[in-house]
């Protein structure tokens, strides 16, 4: 057997090979099947494309072929369904739109009674829309504008903390008015204490200063926790206390 012999056999099996896996996914594509179209109406083509899927039961059985208007501005979309698919499509047939939030659209078909007469090619039905996009976004919403509601009523509140610590008649001025008062009696005990040294030295006189000395202290222990009492109050207390020291 010569040389050319043996290339040309090789050249016509490998010819041979290329044809039937082409064949082969021409059939699995469906091209040599024969399909049935159906028409379907919407109001809006909005969602739809022509390629789009027609799913039944998470299965496709066919696609969108074209999108047509019609003379009255319905949308009409031409879906082409296999022969082999055919069984699914029923006269009770109810067609969806589903735009969901992740994934390809698609047309699905919702068949309740496979018993019930096959889809008539000259009957039109509509397709319902189910939008999860949409559906969303009315869902959210509400609650961006509760957060917006709930924003504002932070700042109201932070404000009016600002103002209630840090004004005029806020807590910290008055706070300091309290510290300075105190202040004013520490150093009248500083007196106080300055004159028991003279104590020590007079008797005759240390009897009338140590009597002096107890008021002062009775005086400043007071006023001591008057001013706890009124800190309390400027920290608990809804409305602010007028302070009047003693």
């Amino acid at each position: 057997m010569s040389r050319e012999y043996k290339v040309g056999i090789f050249v016509i099996c490998a010819a041979a090979l290329v044809v039937l896996a082409l064949l082969f996914l021409a059939v699995e594509k469906g091209l040599f099947s024969t399909s049935r179209t159906y028409t379907l109406s919407s109001r809006t083509g909005e969602g739809f494309i022509i390629g789009m899927p027609v799913v039944f039961s998470g299965f496709d059985i066919g696609k969108v072929h074209s999108l047509e208007l019609s003379d009255r501005g319905v949308v009409l979309i031409k879906i082409k369904v296999p022969d082999k698919h055919v069984k699914w499509i029923k006269d009770t047939s109810f067609f969806v739109l589903y735009r969901p939030l992740i994934g390809a659209a698609r047309i699905v078909v919702n068949t309740d009674n496979l018993e019930s007469p096959p889809l008539s090619e000259d009957k039109i039905p509509e397709v319902f829309v189910v939008n999860d996009i949409n559906d969303a976004i009315e869902k959210v919403q509400p609650l961006l504008e509760t957060i917006e509601r709930l924003s504002r009523k932070i700042d109201s509140m932070a404000s009016k903390a600002d103002e209630q610590v840090f004004g005029k008649e806020g807590t910290l001025p008055q706070i300091n008015a309290i510290l300075k008062d105190v202040a004013g009696k520490l150093e009248k005990l500083e007196t106080t204490v300055d004159n028991l040294n003279k104590i020590s030295k007079d008797a005759a006189e240390g009897t009338q200063d140590l009597g002096a000395l107890r008021a002062d202290i009775d005086e400043v222990a007071q006023t001591l926790n008057q001013v706890s009492r009124d800190i309390d109050a400027l920290l608990y207390k809804q409305k602010k206390p007028e302070i009047k020291l003693p």
